[in-house]
């Protein structure tokens, strides 16, 4: 009796698992898929677990054999999205697809976007949907979500102040510096010129001072910190491949082993840094400083060691990529528009002639009007992040669409930064006179430029960005010309954040005696 009893129970439970299995993957996605559709939102349909993933990852692959763009092509959209270009062609403004059996809607509606970014009541959330990400990324400032947020914020915003922006500033320029001494050997061994690629002296630039403004000073284990999460973010953009299966990632797989030495690797290194401070003594005007001040102080509110950790690796992952893609993309366009490298090179020489050949101060790379303009361009037309997501916390309707709970809300920047509509009939073009009376002016919409996001949920470091990379432009303006290597590949390729899949290479010469100025 108590065997038959139990093989009851086992049937029972099974039942009930497959039960559940069939309602997630079968018939919740087709449920949803008619609601939608009697809503006027249709989109590609569901397939069986995978949902859309397929179709993306096949587009993916029939991008890459069409070979490269045209070096003097901003639209790049159908090559980084394929899937989203073809859909949006296809279904409109907004449509319905699937990551897995987890239903989102994608839109360039601007009423909708703003909606979304602008929600200040915790109904649309942060949420990784993979979680290899949040593994390499941590759980941060820019993740959390709620009461978590706001505690995060509390504590961490302080870093975003005026006066950490002036020693970026000068942070920067320090390394820059060095960076410019190196290029002026190779030049010297060149006969007069030298090949760099401008993407890697991106990393390196903003690795050295984002790893002081989190731990405040350069150091191996934050350096070691750097590598693991580069290699772990490979990684983790390929798991988006994986099946959408719950608990997929506790699957011992080749991948997962890999994520899984490289987290903790990551986390070690960071609990040390954390400890050692301890020890020595809370000082400096760093994040860790910040963090271990309210730890120590016992506040309620304080932020636990692993949420410490996951800060840490947060800010290296968003503070680092974004400023290096922006750099990077900045110094693709002045190569390619060599009369905007002269302007602002003019204007730059000519506001920073009273630096005695020094770095340029904060409050002279706020009077470089024309180099603000040139930088907002290339944010939209290569924003540094190419979409953001976010998912439903509950029931909702949003801009007169009923969506369900656990819906995934994707904003694709690149597109709309390229909407005719908004930004006129030269919006491909590269041309940074559109911001010659602001940003609110740009466009026929006050909000046209997501570059750093929207609303509450903004990127806090936008600041941090935009001064190390007017720092750096300026530096090399006053002392170098360059241009586009003849190896440069046009291929611009989503990588967390935009990159160029082949580097960037340039070709560095010193500006003529009479025109440089030295630091």
């Amino acid at each position: 009796m108590e065997a038959a009893g139990v093989h009851t129970l086992s049937a029972t439970v099974v039942l009930l698992l497959i039960s559940r299995a069939l309602w997630y993957l079968v018939w919740r996605p087709y449920a949803v898929a008619w609601r939608f559709e009697r809503q006027g939102i249709r989109g590609p349909p569901y397939k069986f677990v995978v949902g859309s993933m397929w179709d993306i990852k096949q587009m993916l692959v029939a991008r890459r054999a069409k070979g490269p763009l045209d070096i003097g092509s901003h639209n790049y959209t159908s090559r980084v999205s394929p899937f989203f270009h073809k859909w949006t062609s296809d279904y409109g403004k907004t449509f319905l697809y699937w990551l897995g059996p987890t239903p989102a809607i994608c839109s360039t509606d601007t009423e909708l976007v703003k909606q979304v970014l602008d929600d200040r009541t915790n109904l649309f959330q942060k949420d990784y949907l993979n979680p290899s990400m949040e593994t390499i990324f941590g759980k941060g400032l820019l993740t959390t979500n709620g009461d978590d947020w706001k505690r995060h914020r509390r504590i961490v915003y302080p870093i975003f102040n005026q006066e950490k922006l002036k020693s970026v500033s000068a942070m920067t320029s320090e390394d820059t510096q060095k960076m410019i001494e190196q290029w002026c050997t190779q030049i010297e061994k060149g006969n007069g010129q030298a090949e760099t690629d401008m993407r890697c002296c991106s990393d390196d630039l903003t690795l050295g001072v984002i790893e002081r403004v989190i731990f405040g000073e350069n150091c191996k284990e934050a350096r070691e910190v750097f590598i693991a999460g580069k290699e772990g973010q490979k990684l983790a953009v390929y798991a988006f491949a994986d099946p959408p299966i719950p608990g997929f990632r506790y699957f011992p797989t080749r991948r997962n082993f890999q994520i899984w030495k490289l987290n903790k690797l990551a986390t070690s290194k960071i609990t040390h840094l954390i400890k050692t401070r301890l020890i020595r003594g809370v000082s400096g005007d760093d994040l860790l400083r910040l963090m271990l001040q309210a730890y120590m102080s016992k506040e309620v509110e304080s932020l636990s060691t692993e949420e410490m950790v996951g800060e840490c690796k947060t800010l290296f992952a968003a503070g680092q990529d974004t400023g290096a893609s922006l750099l990077t993309w900045g110094m693709f366009l002045l190569s390619k528009y060599p009369e905007w490298q002269e302007k602002l090179r003019e204007e730059v020489l000519r506001e920073c002639q009273d630096d005695d050949g020094e770095a340029p101060r904060i409050e002279v790379l706020g009077k470089l009007k024309l180099l603000n303009m040139f930088l907002l361009e290339t944010l939209r037309l290569y924003s540094p992040v190419p979409f953001v997501m976010r998912k439903t916390a509950y029931d909702t309707a949003l801009a007169n669409i009923r969506v369900p709970k656990g819906t995934m809300i994707t904003i694709p920047i690149m597109m709309l930064h390229r909407c005719k509509e908004i930004w006129g009939v030269d919006v491909d073009e590269f041309n940074p006179m559109r911001f010659e009376k602001g940003i609110s002016r740009a466009a026929k919409n006050t909000h046209a430029l997501w570059a750093f996001s929207y609303g509450p949920r903004g990127c806090p470091g936008r600041n941090f960005a935009m001064i190390q990379v007017q720092t750096v432009i300026a530096m090399i303006l006053r002392r170098f010309s360059f241009s586009l290597s003849s190896r440069y590949v046009h291929m611009p390729m989503y990588f967390i954040t935009l990159v160029p899949r082949y580097g960037l290479p340039l070709i560095v010469k010193n500006l003529p005696d009479g025109e440089k100025i030295d630091m």
